[in-house]
């Protein structure tokens, strides 16, 4: 029971995490609304599971890291697919616009 109230914690804080990243990116509006709170939330759950099979949700002392670590390895995601999708997006958009400028 103990890891579902972790994930009733972690889902909507690594999905806040993600949208605060995206509403913070002033090149949003060249990627989708929904790419970095996926991100953000496919990176925290993906630590979650590593951090519980590497044993520290059993550990009393370390109990906390299972959330608080993947919360953060979350919006550390959301912030790096922020920054790779951006600017990658909008050269792509630039040189389909020059080339359809060009025909």
């Amino acid at each position: 029971m103990n890891g579902v109230v972790e994930l009733i914690v972690m889902v909507p804080a690594a999905l806040a995490a993600g949208f605060a990243v995206w509403g913070a990116d002033r090149r949003r509006s060249r990627y989708g609304v929904l790419l970095a709170p996926g991100v953000s939330l496919s990176a925290c759950c993906l630590c979650w599971v590593g951090l519980r099979i590497a044993g520290l949700g059993s550990h009393p002392e370390l109990h906390w890291l299972t959330w608080a670590v993947s919360i953060a390895v979350g919006a550390l995601a959301a912030v790096a697919a922020a920054a790779v999708a951006g600017p990658r997006r909008a050269r792509r958009d630039a040189a389909d616009l020059d080339r359809a400028l060009r025909l």
